[in-house]
């Protein structure tokens, strides 16, 4: 209730109002349409706002991450605002550099790391 009464202290809610508030996926925005409308929206969000990427919340499961899966990132991909593809590597190449895909001593956590039997 505090996130939710922070934004405006002075208002008395209603638990329906906070139920209609958060009730779908949690605190945020809720986009419904078909692909081609919830891209809009989020084109929209990235020109106004310039993001560049989003944390999508589920409402059903499973259900949801199949729909986005399926009908929203290829219409997101047309117009170039999702990868098709990952550039190779590691995560920790793509932050430190080529030939950094694994920690180096002196990081504490290279004593754990599983030896092939010689």
């Amino acid at each position: 209730m505090d996130n939710i009464t922070r934004g405006d202290p002075d208002r008395v809610w209603t638990v329906r109002e906070v139920a209609q508030h958060v009730g779908i996926g949690g605190i945020g925005p809720v986009l419904v349409g078909t692909p081609d409308k919830v891209a809009d929206d989020i084109e929209a969000w990235f020109e106004q706002t310039d993001v560049d990427g989003l944390n999508v919340p589920f409402a059903i499961s499973p259900g949801d991450f199949e729909d986005i899966t399926d009908m929203l990132v290829p219409e997101l991909v047309k117009r170039g605002r999702y990868k098709e593809a990952y550039r190779q590597g590691t995560l920790r190449e793509k932050l430190f550099g080529s030939g950094r895909a694994r920690l180096n001593a002196p990081h504490p956590a290279t004593q754990y790391r599983h030896h092939a039997a010689e």
